[in-house]
């Protein structure tokens, strides 16, 4: 394989797009004398000219044009391939549901990137198989039901999901202190249609079925959260995801029961990322987040 000089290829590409060594010169950042010397090199190495004089630039001879042709796309796929692998090394993709994208990696995610400023995080907020389809991220958040589903053996556990009933205090103050049995005779509020995760917990504490019929049936634990903030009744909330409600005290237990290990969430990396220093860096950074209190 018989290569011209890269160097002055370039420096070709760049002349013959400029039409004037004077001003590839200066896109270039050296001297016009430099780029008259790499041309002269190229025309050597062909063993005919590239460029004849016109005016006061030049133009390009039929080699030239012909040189030009094959080149230029060259260097565009050289650079768009090398764009690739650049970001490849820079950029992170994550996937995880929209309720822990919220709740959990939104309100903190600017931690990451004051610690870490050289990485660039691609965050998709969806857990629909469909959406998802055919994509591969270098992260992937999935939440298990610890009696309904299990890992799989490619995921490690990340954070276990602790549910506790919560409501406004104003709700706890209208309707006094109750207990674990009085919830039957209260307004529910479910992160999703089927009251799956409330049945589980009252399955779990031996209690009577609850009036999930009668519940406000939301789809998303942000937005049943929101529906407690406002005083509707009852969410079923992840402990983790109502940290900052109960700081500012728009959110309290509703009743004495302590939280209870429900689910978890749990990291799925793609095998041909995960070594990576970005990958390591990122799931470093939310080990550290995830960590539940001793």
């Amino acid at each position: 394989m018989k290569l011209p000089p890269l160097n002055a290829l370039h420096y070709f590409c760049v002349a013959a797009e400029q039409l004037s060594f004077s001003r590839a010169a200066t896109e270039l950042n050296v001297t016009e004398g430099a780029v008259s010397r790499q041309m002269k090199l190229l025309a050597s190495h062909y063993q005919k000219a590239l460029f004849r004089k016109s005016g006061r630039g030049v133009e390009l001879t039929d080699t030239g044009r012909l040189l030009l042709s094959v080149s230029q796309s060259a260097f565009t796929s050289i650079s768009q391939v090398s764009a690739q692998i650049l970001s490849a090394e820079t950029e992170i993709s994550i996937c995880a549901s929209s309720s822990f994208t919220i709740r959990c990696l939104l309100p903190n995610l600017a931690d990451f990137e004051r610690r870490s400023p050289q990485y660039s995080v691609q965050l998709q907020a969806s857990t629909n198989e469909q959406s998802l389809r055919g994509k591969v991220f270098d992260v992937q958040i999935n939440y298990h039901l610890t009696r309904a589903t299990t890992s799989s053996k490619s995921e490690q556990k990340l954070l276990t999901e602790w549910l506790l009933p919560v409501c406004s205090p104003s709700y706890l103050v209208r309707h006094n202190p109750f207990s674990l049995v009085q919830l039957a005779t209260k307004k529910l509020l479910l992160n999703e249609l089927t009251g799956r995760d409330w049945r589980l917990w009252a399955q779990m504490l031996e209690l009577n079925p609850l009036p999930i019929e009668r519940a406000l049936k939301f789809e998303q634990d942000d937005v049943a959260i929101q529906a407690a903030v406002a005083g509707h009744g009852i969410a079923l909330a992840n402990v983790a995801y109502v940290q900052r409600e109960f700081e500012l005290g728009s959110l309290v237990a509703a009743t004495t029961q302590p939280p209870i290990a429900v689910g978890a969430h749990y990291l799925q990396l793609d095998p041909q990322r995960e070594n990576s220093a970005g990958v390591q860096a990122f799931c470093s950074w939310l080990a550290q987040l995830a960590a539940e209190p001793s």
